[in-house]
């Protein structure tokens, strides 16, 4: 009988059996069973980096760079051309959806200017997700609803009635999907694609705060159950550690200049909530942007790689922790957590202020989203949003790509 996880839509975490039945709007993280690997012979790679043909040396294919152009400080490029090898030859689904010509539109905008920003340098991981996409009805799905939310916020159109769309279809499949073994390495990058795919939507969801939060748990329980299995993924490079080498090669100006003010508004702000605090994880998160804030003061580059700290707690909470820190209802820890939002993009104007368009809707989003917390919160706690509410109101740090 097989072991599985699910992740609820209320953010709480169990484990049951296969058996058991599942809501659709549940997000189940199933356990990968490896298979034998048969020992292939050394064959000439056609898969390899442009870099190590014009060398004419063996590439080991890592990515998002290889280990050749790593070692040698050069930029590792792959050819979109790059084949599949051990893609399955046809669709997941006995009977693949039928998508439209605006669903076209919405791929090609994904391919080229929607796909998640994440890996840094990632652009040769998205090619080989768009690759194997035809192959998977959840990925599509969840880079079509991944491409409306970007739409809607970049145009003048609204596809918001799509991506919504899009976004169920993709929870379904994969919640069917996540049920069953993986059959092979590109549906266990697949699945992983999905997963970071609806977390990316997600921040761009204006009342999307506490799903966001949830996303990225799932996306940590399903990368925990299928990487330590799987040799070659996509994503076996996608962690905090390899993360912070990136944001450290993109050679910032690490000086705190003008976010010096609104850093020491912020830890003023942050040692206000100490008295809301009522549960140990909320006085453990809470010190977590302390402590991010006090690095800040001299390394708004250092600080910015603590922040993989306050993520981390989302997946290492115990599932009664999880659920009562995420509650909309815990007044306490939905302000907490919007002040780590705001603080991570302050010190991230810094950190990554060369790729900062990469992300060009996240200051509204986190504006948006610290309303909605306002909104929501009892007015004995009005006092404690003035910060939050300030940034969302104000202009500074609005920059261009913001």
């Amino acid at each position: 009988m097989q072991t599985v996880l699910s992740l609820t839509t209320s953010g709480t975490m169990q484990s049951k059996n296969s058996s058991d039945s599942s809501p659709d709007t549940t997000m189940i993280v199933g356990t990968v069973r490896g298979r034998a690997r048969p020992r292939k012979g050394h064959t000439k790679s056609r898969n390899g980096c442009i870099n190590c043909k014009r060398r004419r040396v063996k590439c080991p294919e890592t990515l998002p760079e290889c280990e050749n152009c790593r070692r040698l400080g050069m930029k590792c490029e792959y050819s979109t051309r790059r084949i599949m090898m051990d893609a399955p030859s046809r669709p997941l689904q006995s009977t693949p959806t039928q998508f439209t010509m605006d669903d076209l539109r919405l791929y090609q905008h994904f391919i080229f200017h929607a796909y998640p920003p994440m890996p840094l340098n990632g652009e040769p991981v998205w090619k080989e997700v768009a690759a194997m996409s035809h192959n998977f009805d959840f990925l599509v799905h969840a880079m079509l609803g991944l491409a409306a939310s970007h739409l809607s916020l970049s145009g003048d159109t609204d596809y918001t009635a799509q991506a919504l769309s899009h976004r169920v279809h993709a929870i379904t499949l994969l919640n069917q999907a996540l049920s069953k073994p993986c059959k092979s390495k590109v549906e266990a990058d697949a699945r992983i694609a999905t997963v970071m795919t609806l977390i990316f939507q997600s921040s761009y969801m204006f009342e999307g705060m506490v799903e966001f939060i949830i996303m990225i748990r799932g996306c940590r329980a399903v990368s925990d159950a299928i990487l330590p299995r799987l040799e070659n993924s996509l994503f076996e490079g996608f962690t905090a550690e390899s993360h912070n080498k990136h944001v450290l090669s993109l050679n910032p100006v690490d000086v705190v200049g003008e976010i010096a003010d609104i850093l020491g508004e912020g830890l003023v702000a942050v040692r206000r909530l100490r008295p809301i605090c009522q549960s140990v994880i909320e006085v453990k998160y809470l010190g977590i942007l302390e402590r991010i804030l006090e690095i800040a003061k001299s390394s708004p580059v250092q600080a910015f790689t603590e922040a993989a700290l306050a993520y981390a707690m989302f997946g290492e909470l115990e599932q009664n922790e999880f659920k009562h820190f995420t509650n909309r209802r815990n007044y306490a820890a939905q302000i907490i957590i919007v002040h780590f939002f705001i603080i991570e993009y302050i010190v991230a104007t810094v950190a990554m202020a060369s790729i900062m368009g990469s992300f060009p809707f996240r200051r509204a989003i986190i504006s948006a989203w610290a309303l909605k917390v306002a909104e929501n919160v009892p007015s004995n706690y009005n006092i404690y949003m003035s910060w939050p509410l300030e940034f969302a109101k104000s202009d500074r740090l609005r920059l261009k790509s913001g």
